[in-house]
């Protein structure tokens, strides 16, 4: 007898329950909207109660909400720049708090080649977290006005992650949130670039890429962690389904909360079924690490190197992605990835721009790569870091494909609440059976009434409009294996089981072209 997670026979309340079983070989909560929902910190500026979802319909929401350049306001703030479809809903906890938190920051200083003044007019080009300021400079201009200048350009785009302060020619950016989740000292999330126009005796000097890098000041959390205040957020909606799930936590004792809550939250008992989304700044090999401790189908990790984007902005943008794309039947995000909604720059060096093998090594890893070239930035394959098996050890590609999930949720969800509409209310007795074993079709069977071969119309036609729909494949094979009983030490329980595969996404093309001359 199938054994269902969460409901042994036993288990007497009523339910309609689900379970998906991935990667099995080679070959419960009613379904709703797929809701977006983002979860991180909020600045003091934030009226948000903490641990308190929050229906989202415009980015002056987050503002209020969240504080404006909170992770939660930059992240919705990019999903909505990508989609206005689609539900989202917002969820912050407090920053690191207690003991000497510190806020990472960085400085640009201001200096010149010779004297105290330019030597010409120009400007000077600063980036912050993928925003441009430019500011322009006279003759007459000191160190300390264009800093001044400096500070006053980032200060206007109030959605940046930190803000500037301006003293004798020196610009501090500081991360609007402390702890260590807007850059350790190691990984860069908030970066920054200024570069004066050459030959206008200016010196622009930045004390690291990012914040928190070189001798820019590194973010570290106080007594009571950021993961401590998500774990406690987390326990908050242990009962509530958010199918997508943002985070702008990368560093490994978060992920690990992240992945025990959705695991916890995506079995048949409760049910709620959900997908998390966490990003990565630092190096590709760090990224491989961190996906290959998850290992887990139902999260993924998008990943560019050295992004000007922080972590907040490069979950957004492919939550937002997903949720659009995949909210028609049989959607999903296609390959190479660069539709008018995806906005992420390329990165900014060359030498951050993956190679094919990097490429193929992210994928085969699970993760969500994002490569650069001339052209832009490109999401090059949605996965999930489900790319090995249950010891973590040996290459296991089979459920690593998103859609392979996102398909049977879908066809999943339509079952369960068609089951609901279609048999809230029904009785449940056995099949009789003829003495050779079949079934009696002429059975007398009272009304609304059910037994196991009534029920399996009803279940073909689900697994063939699957089939129909383009979620899975070989519909005969499915219906072969469909199987329904009721269960010996559970009367009440009406048990189908079915397997087969999802469709196979299309995913490389191989021409070969032989020219050959006669000898």
């Amino acid at each position: 007898m199938t054994s269902f997670v969460g409901y042994p026979s036993s288990y007497r309340a009523p339910f309609t329950a689900l379970q998906l079983l991935f990667g099995q070989g080679p070959s419960n909560a009613p379904s709703g909207p797929r809701t977006a929902m983002y979860m991180g910190p909020k600045t003091s500026a934030g009226s948000a109660t903490v641990n308190t979802a929050y229906p989202i319909t415009s980015e002056a929401d987050a503002i209020t909400l969240f504080g404006t350049g909170s992770p939660v306001h930059r992240a919705i703030r990019r999903h909505l720049l990508a989609s206005t479809l689609g539900n989202i809903v917002g969820i912050c906890y407090a920053a690191s708090s207690g003991g000497s938190p510190v806020a990472a920051a960085a400085t640009i200083t201001i200096t010149f080649t010779s004297g105290s003044n330019p030597t010409a007019t120009g400007n000077v080009r600063t980036w912050v977290c993928g925003e441009i300021i430019d500011v322009a400079f006279n003759t007459a201009d000191t160190a300390t006005t264009i800093a001044a200048n400096i500070a006053a350009g980032i200060n206007a785009k109030p959605w940046l992650p930190c803000t500037a302060s301006p003293a004798v020619g020196v610009v501090t950016i500081t991360a609007r949130v402390a702890g260590a989740s807007q850059g350790d000292g190691t990984v860069g999330v908030i970066r920054i670039r200024s570069i004066p126009d050459a030959g206008k005796n200016v010196i622009s000097t930045t004390s690291g890429a990012a914040l928190g890098l070189g001798t820019g000041a590194a973010g570290a959390d106080g007594s009571t962690t950021e993961a401590t205040n998500l774990a406690a957020a987390l326990a908050t909606i242990t009962n509530t389904r958010y199918y997508y799930m943002g985070f702008t936590v990368w560093a490994a004792t978060p992920l690990a909360s992240i992945t025990t809550h959705v695991n916890t939250k995506s079995q048949a008992n409760p049910g709620l079924r959900c997908r998390a989304f966490t990003a990565y700044t630092g190096t590709l090999t760090a990224c491989e690490t961190i996906a290959l401790t998850v290992n887990y189908e139902r999260q993924h990790v998008v990943h560019q190197a050295n992004s000007e984007w922080d972590t907040a902005d490069l979950v957004g943008n492919a939550v937002a992605i997903h949720q659009s794309q995949e909210a028609a039947v049989g959607g999903f995000v296609p390959d190479l990835y660069r539709g008018k909604d995806w906005m992420c720059p390329p990165a900014y060096a060359n030498s951050d721009w993956p190679t094919s093998t990097n490429i193929n090594d992210a994928v085969t890893d699970g993760i969500i790569e994002v490569a650069s070239d001339q052209f832009g930035s490109f999401m090059v394959m949605s996965v999930n870091t489900r790319s090995r098996d249950s010891g973590g050890t040996l290459a296991d590609f089979r459920a690593t494909e998103t859609h392979r999930i996102s398909f049977l949720d879908a066809l999943g969800d339509r079952w369960m609440q068609r089951d609901q509409a279609t048999y809230a209310g029904f009785k449940l007795m056995p099949d009789q059976l003829m003495p050779d074993g079949s079934v009696n079709f002429n059975q007398k069977v009272p009304p609304k009434t059910l037994t196991p071969s009534l029920y399996k119309p009803f279940a073909a036609k689900q697994i063939e409009e699957g089939g129909d729909n383009g979620e899975i494949q070989n519909v005969p094979g499915w219906l072969a294996s469909l199987n329904i009983t009721i269960d010996p030490n559970n009367v009440s329980r009406n048990v189908i089981t079915a397997s087969g595969r999802t469709i196979d996404i299309r995913h490389q093309t191989a021409i070969q072209l032989s020219e050959t001359t006669p000898g």
